[in-house]
């Protein structure tokens, strides 16, 4: 069985249900990690996890709409490296050679980080940022499962969300209509890109498809 993982049903909606699948939505953040516990044996038989959503750019080629492959998850001064076989698989699936895909290193952040830090961390070689790969590619590990995140820019680095995970989106949209109507148009079609690339990505792996 492989186990998709995202927080939002805007990040989930146009992932294919199907045998063999299972698409869990997970609390945000460190939490994240509590919902996968909380399946107890229904992810004993799990084969991957892959850890799906939206991102914050941090280099600066990154442009929004683009899709992120994790080579490395920084978390709590831990590294997680993901396996180069499956990497190099993840990105034949997803067509590598494309523009619109960036492959490097993810810092799993505890909250929603603002413009200057992510510049900050472009300095440590940072490529995405995220709240949830650290905690589920810990999970993963601890359980030989092979793990793999997939997501999808939302925010470059040189821009600030105007919502955070922690308040209610109508909040953002009513101090900052034109930003929020942008950044919802944007997260639709990171959504629908998603939706994609993950059902690619699955096939590959179920060896639906050449890989």
């Amino acid at each position: 069985m492989i186990l998709v993982t995202a927080c939002f049903a805007i990040e989930s909606r146009w992932i294919a249900r199907g045998p063999g699948v299972r698409v869990v939505r997970t609390a945000i953040g460190e939490r994240s990690r509590e919902t996968m516990e909380g399946l107890g044996p229904e992810s004993a038989d799990a084969s991957h996890l892959i850890a799906t959503g939206f991102c914050g750019g941090i280099d600066p080629r990154i442009e929004r709409g683009d899709l992120f492959l994790a080579r490395t998850i920084r978390h709590r001064h831990e590294e997680i490296r993901v396996d180069p076989a499956l990497l190099e698989r993840a990105r034949r699936a997803l067509n590598g050679g494309s523009e619109g895909l960036r492959i490097g290193v993810c810092e799993s952040a505890d909250r929603v980080l603002e413009a200057d830090e992510k510049r900050a961390l472009a300095e440590g070689g940072v490529t995405a940022v995220d709240m949830e790969s650290g905690p589920l590619a810990r999970w993963a590990a601890d359980r030989g499962i092979a793990f793999i995140a997939l997501r999808a820019v939302l925010d470059p680095v040189r821009a600030d969300l105007p919502f955070s995970a922690d308040r209610p989106f109508w909040t953002a949209a009513f101090r900052h209509p034109v930003e929020s109507a942008r950044a919802a148009r944007a997260a639709i079609a990171a959504g629908r890109a998603l939706g994609t690339a993950v059902g690619a990505l699955v096939d590959a792996l179920s060896g639906r498809a050449d890989a």
